[in-house]
């Protein structure tokens, strides 16, 4: 059963434990009855269960014990794609889409067609590139006829320079045109469908689909963006770390990241680029990694959390640790909940250090060998609040 299930059944249960006369109705509580909550003692200071109580909720417990541990900073990140994987493809004039090539999802190699679109500025640029072609050969004819009448004297030096004048400013129009017919995407060996009104974008990047916005029909401006594709097989792990853990955070420390689409699953990276600047409204500096995805399981925009283990100086060593679940705050201050008898629970306070793969050090609090509620722990700090609100009433 999925664990925030069984966290929601154990609460029910619970509740009816702390109802009038369980969930079916009214009547008044018996305390003696050994099925419930009955009492917080010593100034909130120690929980007791009913053995009904304590059964309903099922709680698992662990033993502080000394374990080799290496010490670990978690902290919220995103996935987000590498720049230079990363292509947002749109017109580059404006015109009619006629044909889309792709999907989302679909993958995609550099010059892959993506979408054809009917424009008539492509087409009269194409007609001025053909007709600058043929003027400049013309032109070229001129010169060479130019030349050999100069050679037999038939001509001036000055009807040659004239020709060859000619020819110079035909091939600057040719060159124009050809300019012009490359800022509108049209690519080499795109006249002939240029020539019709025609243009094909392509992807410049290999990758996967991950945005369309185009349609047969629709009217595209240079300005929009109607495909975009992403290279997966790589992937920015971007992470926020606060300025005061900074000290604890260099390049090449190992990554362990987590998302919430493959609970359990850890992907292993390491730092690649500390921001040498914070952001200013959330002092923190953003740490990068790259996160190896060859199956494409990994989507950008997922969010994830980045537990960046220790440095070179903080090396794995003994600590004295409990899972982190058994921590609670109580009161403004951590606390752990004992178990020092059958169903009887000692609220203690503890000073926590690292944390590490799920365990917590334990700085003060608590001595190896005595156990804890690990899980559960949430509903007897709600039995703790409980009695302390019945007692200022």
């Amino acid at each position: 059963m999925n664990r925030g299930y069984r966290d929601l059944s154990k609460l029910f249960a619970f509740a009816c434990m702390l109802a009038p006369a369980g969930c079916g109705g009214g009547g008044e509580p018996e305390p003696d009855n050994g099925n419930a909550v009955i009492e917080a003692e010593g100034g909130g200071d120690r929980v007791v269960l009913g053995t009904e109580a304590l059964e309903s909720l099922d709680l698992e417990y662990a033993t502080a014990e000394v374990m080799n541990l290496t010490p670990s900073l978690e902290v919220p990140a995103e996935i987000v794609p590498i720049p230079d994987r990363h292509a947002t493809i749109g017109p580059r004039v404006a015109g009619r889409v006629s044909r889309v090539d792709v999907n989302v999802g679909d993958e995609v190699t550099p010059g892959s067609p993506i979408v054809t679109m009917e424009s008539v500025d492509v087409g009269r640029a194409a007609a001025d590139y053909i007709s600058a072609e043929a003027d400049l050969e013309v032109a070229r004819q001129s010169v060479e006829r130019a030349r050999r009448l100069r050679e037999k004297r038939i001509s001036s030096q000055q009807a040659l320079e004239t020709a060859e004048a000619a020819f110079s400013a035909a091939a600057a129009n040719l060159a124009a045109a050809q300019a012009r017919l490359r800022a509108f995407g049209v690519p080499r060996g795109g006249l002939s469908e240029a020539a019709q009104g025609r243009v094909t974008l392509t992807s410049p990047i290999s990758g996967s689909v991950t945005a369309r916005s185009a349609h047969v029909g629709q009217w595209v401006e240079p300005s929009e963006v109607i495909i975009e594709v992403v290279g997966l097989d790589s992937l920015w792990l971007k992470a926020s770390v606060y300025e005061r853990d900074l000290r604890h955070v260099e390049i090449g420390q190992r990554v362990q990241v987590e998302v919430r689409a493959y609970p359990g699953e850890v992907f292993e990276c390491v730092i690649r680029a500390i921001e040498s600047t914070l952001s200013e409204s959330t002092r923190s500096a953003q740490v990068r990694v790259i996160l190896a995805n060859p199956d494409h399981r990994l989507k950008p925009g997922m969010f994830a959390t980045a537990r960046i283990l220790g440095t070179h100086a903080h090396e794995a060593r003994e600590l004295l640790g409990i899972p982190r679940s058994a921590v609670e705050q109580i009161d403004g201050h951590d606390a752990v909940f004992v178990r020092v008898d059958e169903g009887v629970f000692e609220v203690r306070s503890v000073h926590i250090g690292e944390q590490a793969s799920g365990y917590v050090e334990v700085l003060t609090g608590l001595d190896a060998g005595e156990e804890v509620v690990a899980d559960g722990s949430f509903l007897l700090k709600g039995q703790l609040l409980r009695s302390t609100l019945g007692e200022e009433e």
